[in-house]
């Protein structure tokens, strides 16, 4: 189940809610949703992959109906947080397996390489079916990051399954700096394993008003965006974090990751996948720079010229143009907010 109903905020001006950062061609020539998608696609039949979208995006969706069955393309009239999205989809796998096991995946994550990749999730698959638990995968940290959640565990050998202690919020630098020289903190990658009888289960318990707002219209068979918005109306905006794992994570098993991950963030996260010139400029398009070095500059269309300058982000898109420090990469949601909706 690939969630792919996020707006991309922190990737504006080229992100927009009405084509996000998942359906963009970022690191390469196709889109970050379709290196998702055969990043799976070994691992499973057409009839088993879901797409979680947003109907603001329909049209951006239907080039995937050739690799995803078009009833398994939800589309939510408007978002309302991951406990929403895939709250929803476990009734509705349901309806095809009593037995169904969702491996919940953002669309939008760059991972490297991909058997190894498939052998955890194989390995998360095997422990759900043996113990009905609920897995997530950790990243081991590779810097203290403050734009991550964190989940403390009992043990870090890569590979094993181990028990959780804890999820933190996001935290402050020398938090955050202290978590990632105990060695038994991981980054939280969004990537859960777990029955979808679980999950509707969780949601009875710790969320009713979502388990009875989304039983009722999914035991009606309602399905367009339209006719779910009434009822969608209906539910809390609130994280599948928030809501269950927070409450749960005594049960929740993990498996530290033995591949490489970005969730490619914000443009800062972006760095190290855009070659680079002699001044360590990380350049997607033309650059033509004088004592200039450390920035990301990505312009796909109009050529950039630079002097004198250091340690920016520089992005260009037809309607609007993005400078700001890299040290504050963090602060580009506060500018979203700001911006007049058509530019969103």
């Amino acid at each position: 189940m690939i969630m792919a109903g996020g707006k991309g905020s922190r990737f504006w001006p080229k992100s927009r809610k009405s084509s996000p950062k998942q359906f963009l061609s970022i690191i390469n020539n196709q889109a970050l949703m379709d290196d998702t998608l055969d990043r799976i696609e070994s691992l499973t039949l057409p009839q088993h992959r879901w797409i979680l979208g947003n109907n603001e995006h329909a049209k951006q969706l239907i080039p995937y109906e050739n690799r995803v069955p078009k009833e398994n393309i939800l589309k939510e009239p408007f978002g309302k947080n991951t406990a929403a999205c895939i709250g929803w989809a476990a009734f509705e796998a349901l309806k095809k397996d009593p037995d169904a096991i969702c491996v919940i995946l953002p669309a939008d994550a760059w991972i490297h390489p991909t058997d190894l990749f498939q052998e955890t999730l194989k390995k998360a698959v095997k422990e759900v079916e043996e113990n009905n638990s609920v897995v997530t995968i950790g990243i081991p940290p590779t810097s203290p990051h403050t734009g991550y959640g964190y989940i403390e565990a009992k043990n870090s050998s890569p590979g094993i399954v181990t028990p959780i202690q804890r999820f933190v919020e996001k935290p402050n630098f020398n938090t955050a700096k202290a978590y990632v020289e105990s060695g038994h903190y991981f980054w939280n990658a969004g990537i859960f394993v777990w029955k979808a009888s679980k999950i509707v289960e969780c949601l009875k318990e710790y969320l009713p008003n979502h388990f009875n707002i989304i039983e009722s219209f999914t035991q009606k068979n309602i399905i367009q965006p339209d006719d779910i918005a009434p009822y969608y109306e209906k539910l809390e905006n609130i994280s599948i974090d928030y809501a269950i794992m927070e409450k749960i994570s005594d049960d929740i098993k993990l498996i530290p990751a033995n591949f490489n991950w970005s969730d490619i963030g914000n443009w800062s996260a972006l760095e190290q996948f855009l070659p680079k010139d002699t001044h360590n400029n990380a350049v997607k398009g033309q650059l033509i720079a004088s004592n200039s070095s450390n920035n990301i500059v990505f312009s796909e269309k109009r050529s950039v010229a630079l002097c004198n300058i250091n340690d920016l982000i520089i992005v260009d898109s037809e309607d609007a143009l993005l400078i700001l420090p890299k040290e504050s990469d963090q602060d580009i949601k506060k500018l979203y907010d700001k911006l007049d909706p058509k530019l969103t």
